[in-house]
């Protein structure tokens, strides 16, 4: 994982499950889940997060689903 650039990673997980409507903040959690050492903020990987959806077709979701422990970085 640590070779693929963010933007595909995201791409691929956009991809993955054909989804229509991504939780930026999941994804955010996701990718720090799968790339630790990244070196951008979260509100960059937000945006690129949010810019690759749209141009994907993808709604937005930009809250946290009820119950979600947010992760302490």
């Amino acid at each position: 994982m640590n070779n693929i650039s963010v933007a595909a990673f995201v791409e691929q997980a956009i991809a993955r499950g054909g989804k229509r409507l991504i939780s930026v903040p999941n994804m955010v959690s996701e990718l720090r889940l799968a790339k630790p050492d990244c070196e951008h903020t979260d509100d960059e990987l937000a945006h690129l997060i949010t810019v690759i959806a749209i141009n994907k077709g993808c709604d937005l979701s930009f809250m946290r689903p009820k119950g979600f422990d947010a992760v302490d970085w």
